[in-house]
């Protein structure tokens, strides 16, 4: 093969072109913009993490939040798969992890920190619907190769290259000192563009063996709650959060009863606690922290659900205007965001994929250069590697029809203990009642107040649920 710097005097020659510092400059610039493209309470459907536990977790202040969140999760797993069985319940218990992408300081932290929960509970989901069910390939190739004939150039080859370079030796001589000059001047080293000569490569040894597999899992998982979550931002100032979510048959079949009873539930007066509206006042301190959805008891004993959506404000603070304006549109996120929360509650299926190849390569290749049509010279070199390719993607999905009696009952806007970020929230609430008031209304019907004709929504279990998930309820 020829060298660039006469390929490069013979264009000029046939060519003439000006070469100027301005057009050098800018190839090296596309250059290197190619180099450059060569070269993210306590248990249940709350997160169960307070304010005062996350400020508490902020001041241990470990090196990883990741893994302190996630050997937090894990912990309380054991934990609980422990106690449940002692009772001889199965529950289906997963936990997943994510980290905030952006750093405190950035505007979007907020939002940031509600999709690395999503993150979190979409990994828990996966772990949960490789439990279900799963489907596994697996394959593995082993190749083992070896030569001793080296590479050689045909007769052809030598001939053509010795033609080729007579030839190109008288065109280039007559401009190569100009050429050298106008490369100098460009700060250019002419050496670089010396002959390149002419080279073969031939594998004489190789030994590999790659092992490949496939998995794909799916299942319903309608029914499971965030019924733990962790929150901390290390001494590095990376934030991460890890999401427990559970469901049982029992919980399942609960949720189901309500999704089903067109708001017809008779209440149960042992369960009463507080009024919706005094719960939350209660909790306002701690609401930043409720994810997903959570059963709750009025006080009279009717089982309420309660979603709690989020999002983040990227506003300036010191904008005060744009705050203002950019929380209209964080409190119609955050409704979303609960909306979504109950219908993935009430259905939910999913599918996990995942691929994984790893190949352990060992090479002996052999080089021969042609420096010129009588001189070739040969070299080898032996390479040992591991290449591992891993990919996964999952996918969840939920379309629920027919939604009637939600409700907002209360919107908030907090700042977060530790990055001081605006976070703004909705909680939507359905009640037997007012789906029955609801319904009674689109039919222009007065609601009647005579004795209860529903069933009970719940499976009696042993005691009702708390501020977060009872463990009684799985």
């Amino acid at each position: 093969m020829c060298c660039t710097k006469k390929l490069l005097t013979l264009f000029m020659v046939v060519t003439p072109v000006m070469f100027t510092s301005q057009s050098v400059a800018q190839s090296t610039a596309q250059a290197g913009e190619i180099l450059d493209v060569v070269m993210i309470e306590e248990q249940a459907q709350q997160p169960a993490a307070t304010g005062e536990e996350v400020v508490q977790a902020q001041e241990e202040k470990p090196a990883d939040a990741a893994a302190y969140v996630d050997e937090k999760a894990q912990q309380y797993i054991r934990d609980k798969r422990r106690k449940f069985a002692t009772q001889n319940k199965q529950v289906f218990m997963h936990a997943g992890t994510a980290i905030i992408s952006l750093r405190p300081t950035e505007s979007g932290w907020g939002d940031a920190r509600v999709l690395a929960y999503t993150e979190a509970m979409q990994k828990a989901r996966e772990a949960m619907l490789k439990q279900l069910y799963t489907n596994v390939a697996t394959e593995t190739i082993r190749k083992s190769f070896k030569s001793n004939q080296l590479p050689e150039f045909t007769p052809e080859e030598i001939q053509a290259q010795s033609q080729f370079e007579a030839l190109l030796d008288k065109i280039v001589a007559l401009a190569d000192a100009t050429v050298d000059g106008e490369l100098r001047e460009l700060g250019v080293n002419p050496e670089e563009y010396d002959a390149a000569p002419p080279s073969k490569r031939k594998t004489m040894m190789q030994k590999a063996v790659t092992q490949t597999v496939e998995t794909v899992s799916m299942g319903d998982i309608t029914g499971t709650q965030i019924m733990k979550s962790y929150e901390k931002t290390d001494s590095n100032g990376n934030t991460a959060v890890s999401v427990v979510i559970a469901t049982s048959v029992r919980k399942k079949n609960f949720l189901a009863s309500l999704r089903k009873s067109k708001g017809n539930i008779e209440p149960e007066p042992e369960k009463a606690k507080l009024p919706v509206l005094d719960y939350l006042e209660q909790h306002q301190d701690n609401l930043m922290y409720q994810i997903g959805t959570k059963i709750h008891w009025d006080e009279k004993g009717y089982p309420v659900l309660l979603s709690f959506g989020m999002a983040g404000n990227d506003c300036n603070p010191a904008d005060y205007e744009e705050c203002v304006d950019n929380r209209e549109f964080s409190y119609l996120d955050a409704e979303l965001n609960a909306f979504a929360h109950i219908a993935e509650t009430y259905n939910l299926v999913g599918r996990v994929e995942a691929t994984s190849s790893s190949t352990s390569d060992k090479s002996r290749t052999a080089s021969a250069t042609m420096n010129s049509p009588g001189d070739i010279e040969t070299q080898e070199q032996t390479v040992a590697k591991v290449i591992k390719e891993i990919s996964q993607m999952s996918k969840v999905s939920s379309n629920v029809k027919g939604l009637v009696g939600l409700q907002q009952v209360k919107r908030w806007s907090s700042k977060h203990p530790v990055t001081n970020r605006e976070i703004n929230g909705v909680v939507l609430m359905w009640h037997p009642m007012a789906e029955q008031a609801t319904r009674a209304f689109k039919n222009n019907k007065e609601l009647k107040k005579n004795k209860p004709s529903g069933s009970k929504a719940t499976i009696t279990p042993v005691s009702g649920e708390s501020d977060g998930a009872d463990d009684d309820d799985f």
